[in-house]
């Protein structure tokens, strides 16, 4: 579901409009080639706010409404784990085999060239989105975890100051 702008920027505002939500969540369908259907969530944020401010989460829901996957970042892999479980399920309650749920807790990692996104930010958001992650980075990580990347972001606008000369 598109929720809103994760880090807005020049080229993708935060949205002020309906019409203009839908033209970034078709843009962002188009931009990263998502091939499964995109929903996008009212101008107020409410499905968003509702599952936990987060930009990038997924949640997997039952027919019944209830939530039976949850991630904080939405990476393929582990939905396809998650995906191949829920059908394996789905056989063996065809088969009549009794099954009970079970908790679990997995940390799992994932690549996170924080450079080649940045400059993607940069290059096809603007500057101010830049400015909007580090905001972001700072809320949930912590100002340590905010320092790093303003440390790059300042290098980074001294390299882009001296192409400009």
């Amino acid at each position: 579901m598109y929720v809103r702008e994760a880090h807005p920027g020049e080229a993708y505002a935060s949205q002020t409009s309906a019409e203009q939500k839908l033209r970034h969540a078709r843009d962002m369908v188009k931009r990263w080639k998502i091939e499964r259907p995109m929903l996008v969530d009212d101008l107020d944020g409410t499905v968003h706010r509702a599952y936990g401010s987060l930009p990038n989460m997924t949640y997997i829901v039952s027919t019944a409404g209830t939530v039976i996957y949850r991630a904080s970042w939405t990476d393929a892999r582990s939905i396809r784990l998650a995906l191949d479980q829920l059908v394996y399920e789905r056989g063996l309650r065809s088969a009549g085999t009794r099954i009970t749920p079970f908790y679990v807790e997995w940390t799992p990692q994932r690549p996170n060239d924080r450079a080649t996104f940045l400059d993607g930010l940069i290059n096809d958001i603007g500057p101010r989105a830049v400015e909007e992650y580090i905001a972001a980075v700072a809320h949930t990580s912590g100002e340590s975890g905010a320092k790093i990347v303003r440390d790059w972001w300042a290098k980074k606008q001294a390299e882009l100051e001296v192409r400009a000369d």
